[in-house]
C-alpha cells in the first residue's frame, strides 16, 4: 500500500497518509488540524524581505527550502517563524532578528531581578505561539544588553517595543495585558492563515 508523508503545519508532526484516502480530508494524528495534502495548494505567508522591505507571498513550504525575494532576489531563509517560539534578542544578532526581520517584531524587555517580569514571562510564550507565523516575539534581557536599552531609551521593565520594516513603531512601558498587546500589533500584522 502506498503511503505519502504529510507535515502538519500547524505542530509539525509527519504523518501518513494511504493513497486509497486521497479524497478524504486527512487530518494531523496529534493535534488533529486539517492536513494539505498533494492536491491541496500548500498555505501562503507574507513576509517582508529584510534588504529591501518588500512584501512577498511565500507558500509555508518553502520557508526551510529557501525562499526569495521577488523584487531583489535575496534570500529569505526562516525556518524558525512557524516554531512559535520566543526569539533571544542580543546587541550581537539585533540587526538579523528585528531590523531585518520578515514579520513585525514584538520585543520583550526584561530583567532577571524583576518580579514582575516573572509573571509577563510566561504570557510572552503563551503570544509567541499563539501569533506564529503573523508576529515574531523576542526577548531581550537589558542588564546584559545596555547599550540597546540606551539605544530605545528603556528605562523601566518589563518594556515591549513594536518594530516594524525595521523602525520602531511604539513603546509601551510597564506589564501591558495580552488582548492590549495584540491591539497595538494589529496595524503591523499581515493575515497569514497560518
Amino acid at each position: 500500500m502506498a503511503e505519502t508523508i504529510v507535515t502538519c503545519q500547524q505542530c509539525g508532526a509527519k504523518n501518513r497518509i494511504p493513497d486509497a484516502k486521497s479524497g478524504v480530508e486527512a487530518k494531523c494524528g496529534r493535534c488533529h488540524t486539517p492536513l494539505a495534502t498533494q492536491g491541496t495548494p500548500a498555505a501562503r505567508i507574507t513576509l517582508r524581505c529584510g534588504h529591501c522591505h518588500t512584501k512577498n507571498r511565500v507558500p509555508a513550504d518553502k520557508l526551510a527550502a529557501g525562499a526569495k525575494c521577488g523584487r531583489c532576489g535575496a534570500p529569505m531563509h526562516h525556518p524558525d517563524l512557524l516554531s512559535g517560539r520566543t526569539v533571544l534578542v542580543t546587541g550581537a544578532n539585533f540587526d538579523q532578528t528585528v531590523r531585518q526581520s520578515p514579520l513585525p517584531v514584538l520585543l520583550y524587555a526584561w530583567a532577571p531581578w524583576c518580579s514582575v517580569c516573572g509573571g509577563t514571562g510566561p504570557m510572552v510564550d503563551q503570544l509567541a505561539m499563539e501569533t506564529k507565523g503573523k508576529v515574531r516575539v523576542g526577548k531581550i534581557n537589558i542588564d546584559a544588553n545596555k547599550a540597546l536599552a540606551d539605544q530605545f531609551n528603556i528605562l523601566s521593565v518589563p518594556a515591549f517595543l513594536i518594530f516594524d520594516a525595521g523602525t520602531l513603531k511604539a513603546h509601551l512601558p510597564g506589564a501591558v495585558p495580552k488582548h492590549e498587546l495584540l491591539l497595538k500589533m494589529a496595524p503591523h500584522t499581515y493575515p497569514n492563515p497560518v
